[in-house]
């Protein structure tokens, strides 16, 4: 049974802003596959999805700020529904 779960940046981070889809919706991603291009005003950051999945929607577009737990898209998953953790962010470079 599918289901869906919201991609979201860990509790623990700083605000971003969002600077780029790298995949549109409707793209099947793979798990820690860069998703999107966020920055914390010095450095620029990717968003690995942590769970393969069909990305459906975008929550946010470029501009956007993002606090901590902000959902930044939703994509739907096969198999029993399981927790999903949020998506720490990785330094560019």
């Amino acid at each position: 049974m599918p289901f869906f779960y919201e991609l979201r940046l860990a509790a623990e981070e700083p605000s971003y802003t969002f600077v780029q889809q790298l995949v549109p919706a409707g793209t099947l991603v793979g798990v820690n596959q860069p998703l999107a291009t966020i920055t914390d005003g010095g450095m620029e950051f990717h968003v690995p999805a942590p769970k393969q999945g069909l990305l459906v929607a975008w929550l946010v577009q470029h501009g956007d700020v993002l606090e901590n737990g902000d959902v930044l898209a939703r994509i739907v998953c096969e198999g029993e529904q399981v927790d999903v953790p949020a998506a720490i962010p990785y330094r560019l470079g």
